[in-house]
């Protein structure tokens, strides 16, 4: 499977520029012959609420899109559920159809005074993969990504707006994620526009490893053609999950989401219990 990036520059709030901008890049690299093309987060609207609050349907304009480019799309936009509105990620194949729908469950900072959380994964099967999307700070979470994988997730897209300063820690979560699944992990990450954000969107192996990434935080475009092969490669030759010890991990599932405030957490780190 092929897949193209696109680190896209964002104007917050100006969402008939916004919708243009990524018309025009669409159009453009829908000739690439990519399998799906990928835009980041809240790539229309942005993080100006009172504009998302009256923008167009957003999974309308990528759907009409998709078609347009006759060209599968993953997007991170604003949806709006019964008064209720989420910070989302859809995929829509090359004839407008939506294939899946997913609701940010880890919301960050004013993110949280807007958005309701999701509560699901979910698993986008096409042309033979299985594409499990995340969006930004999910990427820290192995409690998400680990059962995508075991879903049979391949990849897992995080469409992200990662602000500057934070490249390294990005890349070194997108690393974890793949390694530790032996899967693919897209760290799709905005460039900077009316403000700043890290960039630094990549491709990490099902080793952990960097595939190809864009360096800096300008607007660009990367893409890069997806094994199969490699990930049974990477399994055949480190057998993390033979080695897995289900068992004793289960001894311990208290302490996982434990407050490290709390006395009960502190003995554990003292002493065997």
């Amino acid at each position: 499977m092929k897949i193209g990036l696109v680190q896209l520059s964002v104007t917050e709030g100006k969402i008939e520029q916004n919708c243009a901008h990524i018309r025009e890049l669409a159009s453009a690299y829908a000739k690439r012959e990519v399998d799906v093309l990928c835009f980041p987060e809240l790539c229309i609207s942005g993080y100006d609420f009172y504009r998302a609050e009256h923008s167009q349907d957003e999974k309308l304009f990528f759907s009409a899109l998709a078609k347009e480019c006759n060209t599968a799309i993953l997007a991170g936009i604003c949806i709006k559920e019964d008064n209720t509105y989420y910070d989302a990620a859809c995929m829509w194949d090359e004839t407008g159809r939506l294939l899946g729908t997913y609701k940010k469950i880890h919301l960050w900072d004013k993110e949280c005074g807007f958005f309701t959380r999701g509560e699901e994964l979910i698993l986008i099967p096409y042309r033979g993969w299985k594409i499990g999307v995340l969006i930004c700070a999910d990427m820290r979470f192995f409690e998400i990504s680990t059962p995508l994988a075991n879903m049979g997730a391949d990849v897992i897209v995080y469409p992200s707006a990662w602000i500057d300063g934070w490249k390294d820690l990005l890349h070194l979560c997108a690393r974890m994620r793949a390694a530790e699944n032996q899967i693919y992990a897209v760290a799709l990450n905005r460039a900077s526009g009316d403000v700043r954000y890290c960039g630094g969107t990549a491709v990490m192996g099902p080793a952990g490893n960097v595939l190809c990434a864009i360096e800096d935080d300008r607007e660009g475009y990367v893409e890069l053609q997806l094994s199969k092969q490699e990930i049974q490669n990477v399994r055949d030759r480190l057998e993390w999950d033979g080695m897995k010890l289900p068992h004793i991990y289960q001894k311990y599932e208290t302490y996982r989401y434990a407050d490290k405030n709390l006395e009960h957490y502190s003995l554990l780190t003292a002493k065997p219990l």
